[in-house]
Parts: C-alpha cells; sequence; structure tokens
C-alpha cells in the first residue's frame, strides 16, 4: 500500500511546482541578477502552487477511497513532497549560479540525515517493529531540516546580487505564460514514470499486494534515476548558460551521454542472468513475477537514460514545444499500454509499459535533438552500443551455471569492459575538452 501511496502522492506533482524550479533554473543561468527580485516572486507562486497541490491531492485521495490510516500516510507523503518541492527550488538557485559542488552536497544531504535517522529506528529502537509511518516522518523531519539551511544561505547569495530589471517586470501572468511549457513536461514524464503502481493498485485484485511485488524490482530502477538525475541537475544549468552563449556543447552531451548510458551494457545482461540472485539478496520473500519485471526495467534504464540527456538538450535549448509534444504521447502511450497489458500480464505488463515508452520517447528525443542541429552525436555508436549489450548477453547465456558465481561474474565483467574499450565507447579525449568536467 505504502508503494501504491507514494506513487499516488506524484500524480498532482505539476501542481505542485508549475515548471518554476525549472524555469528559475533557466533563467538564472542566462541572468544571475534574476535572483535579486524574480526569486521572491517565483517563491511566493511556489507556495500558493503547493498549497493547491495538497489540496488536490487529499481531495483526490478521498475520491479514491483512501481513509484511516491510508489517508493520513497519503498526507505525510504530500507534506514531504511539498517540501521536497522547495528544496529543489531552493537548489535551483545553486544550480543557477553554478555552485555545483555546493549542489551536490545537498543533493545527497537530506537522504544522507533520512539514511542515519532509518537505521537509528531499526537498530536501536528496542524490539520495536519498524513502522511504515515512522519512515514518513523521518523524510518530513530530514527535509524540513535542509530546507531550512538551504535557505539560510540561498538568502546570502541573493542579496549579493543587483536587481534585474528583467525580474522586475514578472508578473503573475508573465509566470505562467512561461513556466507553463516546463510544467506540462513535468506532468506528462511524471504520468509515465510513476502512474504504473497507482493503476497495478487499482486494475488488479489484491492490488496493493501486487504493487508492492512490482516496487521489489522498481526500486532498483528508481535507485538508478537518482543516479541519472544527478548528473542531468548539473547538466541542464550548464547547457542553458553555455547555449545561451552559443558556444558548443558536443563534448559535454557526448559525454554524459556515454556515462549514463553504458551502465546499461552491464545492467541488462546482469539481470538476465543473475537477477533472481540478486533479488534473493535484497528480500526474504522474492514475490513471483518480479524478476521479470527486473529484466524489462533493466532494459527500460537505457531510454531513461536518453530521455535523461536529449530531453535536457530540447528544454536548455528552449524547444519545450517539441519536448511536450514528445512527453504528451509517452503519456498516452504509456496509459494505454498500461490499460492493455496490466489485466493480461499483470506487474510485467506495467513494466513492458514503462520499457516500451522509455525506450520510445528517448529515441524520439535524441533524433529530434539531430533534426534541430543542437547535437552532434553519433549513430554509429548507438550501434555498437547495442551490439555489445546483445554480445554480453550472449555470453551471460553460454557462461551461466558453468562456474562458481564469483567466477562467472568476473569473466563476464572483464569481457564487458572489454567491449566497452575495444568497440570506443567510451572515449577519453571527451573528459579533456567537456565543460561538464571542468566544472
Amino acid at each position: 500500500m505504502y508503494f501504491a501511496l507514494f506513487g499516488f502522492s506524484f500524480l498532482l506533482n505539476t501542481l505542485l511546482d508549475f515548471g518554476i524550479t525549472n524555469y528559475n533554473t533557466w533563467s538564472i543561468s542566462r541572468d544571475p541578477s534574476f535572483l535579486r527580485i524574480g526569486y521572491k516572486k517565483l517563491a511566493v507562486f511556489k507556495v500558493l502552487f503547493g498549497g493547491v497541490y495538497l489540496i488536490g491531492t487529499l481531495g483526490l485521495g478521498l475520491l479514491s477511497g483512501y481513509n484511516g490510516v491510508e489517508f493520513q500516510l497519503l498526507l505525510g507523503l504530500s507534506l514531504s513532497q511539498f517540501l521536497l518541492s522547495f528544496i529543489l527550488f531552493q537548489r535551483s538557485i545553486l544550480a543557477g549560479l553554478q555552485i555545483f559542488w555546493l549542489d551536490s552536497i545537498f543533493s545527497v544531504l537530506d537522504k544522507l540525515l533520512l539514511v542515519i535517522s532509518c537505521s537509528y529506528l531499526l537498530w536501536f529502537n528496542g524490539n520495536t517493529l519498524f513502522q511504515i509511518e515512522w519512515l514518513v516522518l523521518a523524510q518530513i523531519g530530514c527535509y524540513g531540516f535542509v530546507l531550512v539551511i538551504l535557505l539560510l544561505i540561498t538568502q546570502t547569495k541573493r542579496s549579493a546580487l543587483l536587481t534585474s530589471e528583467t525580474a522586475k517586470s514578472i508578473n503573475f501572468k508573465a509566470i505562467i505564460k512561461q513556466s507553463y511549457p516546463f510544467a506540462l513536461i513535468i506532468l506528462f514524464m511524471t504520468f509515465y514514470y510513476r502512474i504504473d503502481a497507482f493503476m497495478i493498485e487499482r486494475l488488479l485484485e489484491n492490488g496493493a499486494e501486487k504493487a508492492g511485488h512490482y516496487a521489489q524490482s522498481f526500486r532498483l530502477f528508481d535507485v538508478a534515476n537518482n543516479f541519472v538525475f544527478l548528473f542531468t541537475g548539473l547538466l541542464f544549468p550548464m547547457l542553458s548558460k553555455a547555449i545561451s552563449k552559443n558556444e558548443n556543447t558536443n563534448a559535454t552531451v557526448n559525454m554524459v551521454a556515454q556515462i549514463l548510458l553504458i551502465p546499461a551494457i552491464l545492467f541488462i545482461p546482469l539481470s538476465f542472468g543473475y537477477g533472481n540472485q540478486l533479488l534473493n539478496i535484497l528480500y526474504n520473500d522474492v514475490s513471483e513475477g518480479s524478476f521479470q519485471v527486473l529484466i524489462l526495467l533493466s532494459m527500460a534504464f537505457a531510454g531513461l537514460a536518453l530521455t535523461a540527456v536529449f530531453g535536457t538538450v530540447l528544454t536548455a535549448a528552449g524547444r519545450l514545444n517539441e519536448m511536450v509534444k514528445i512527453t504528451f504521447v509517452g503519456f498516452v502511450l504509456n496509459l494505454t499500454l498500461n490499460l492493455v497489458l496490466i489485466p493480461n500480464y499483470e506487474i510485467s505488463g506495467a513494466a513492458a509499459a514503462s520499457g516500451l515508452v522509455q525506450i520510445g520517447t528517448g529515441i524520439f528525443m535524441l533524433m529530434k535533438c539531430s533534426n534541430l542541429q543542437l547535437i552532434n552525436f553519433p549513430l554509429k555508436w548507438l550501434f555498437k552500443y547495442c551490439l555489445a549489450i546483445i554480445l554480453s548477453l550472449v555470453l551471460v547465456y553460454f557462461i551461466k551455471d558453468s562456474l562458481q558465481t564469483y567466477l562467472e561474474l568476473v569473466i563476464i565483467l572483464l569481457i564487458q569492459l572489454g567491449l566497452i574499450f575495444g568497440f570506443r565507447l567510451f572515449d577519453l579525449k571527451q573528459f579533456t575538452i567537456s565543460r561538464f568536467i571542468k566544472n
């Protein structure tokens, strides 16, 4: 039930932000003086949209039949989303000012505090079983603490800047007009990334239990998404500033694409061959179907990386209409596939829908970037990339169960590294000229 409620709390995330965070990053990257007055006006609207989000999410929860403990959990999760959204908004200032080292610290600080808090509650709380409510309360406490620190830091940065003439002219109508494309992009991407758990819970018998089974593998996919988000969170303001100055961004985009896509060469074959072992290490009771979900979501990771990199390029370049169209198609396709596949294939159907949509939208974004001449990404690299995955799958098929597991893994990883460097999928030259590494 927690996983279904967690996904449900994301559904109206657009109301929580309305694209203001990305718009703030984009504006400050191009004109740092925007922070002086523009930030204050955006913060006011952020609070208003946050209130609308809380009312909308809780109201929709009541209409969906959540009550009692379920509603209390939804309230806590909604409050944590509210606080987390404000943390991201404050971090957008640091990213827009290109203070990446400080932004990186705050990108992990809330998670580190949460791990410490939950570890204490889990291991040093006597014989009392860990309650899921404790996790929600710990999230609220950690997010609130980090937000206060961020507010103090960003206020000092803000007071040191001069007033922007552009920021003086900003009003409600201007904010809505300039931020709504960002809001639509977030809305559609959130729906096709998070709606699967809610649909599993609603479309299947014992839906809450099935959503928990799906979560066993989805958590690993979510961890991978956090890894991707760390890179794109830095890439977006960097590209926004570089593109506004007509600087060449090919080296940076190609390098980040390599860093994010190459792990799939390792993950996809290993999930096929050793996914069951991994899940058995993580959980005492691995549910039926979780292994198939892990395989499908490992393939979806490649699409997630494509979407993250080339979607960031389109957004930073101001090609918001193209992003809105692609993400809307992804949302409609994901919703349709879930309605068709979940009743027939249960949680594996949801994972298949996610994989198809992630890969499809990622490829379309890459093609759009190439057509608009925003990047010069070598398609030959993608061919070699797919070939490396296929050869790795063949390798796993033949070597599986022939030796001790640890020897099999060592041999597979060494051969995979040989394929990566032999096919020149990882270009060390990009590191010497990439703006990303210099920053």
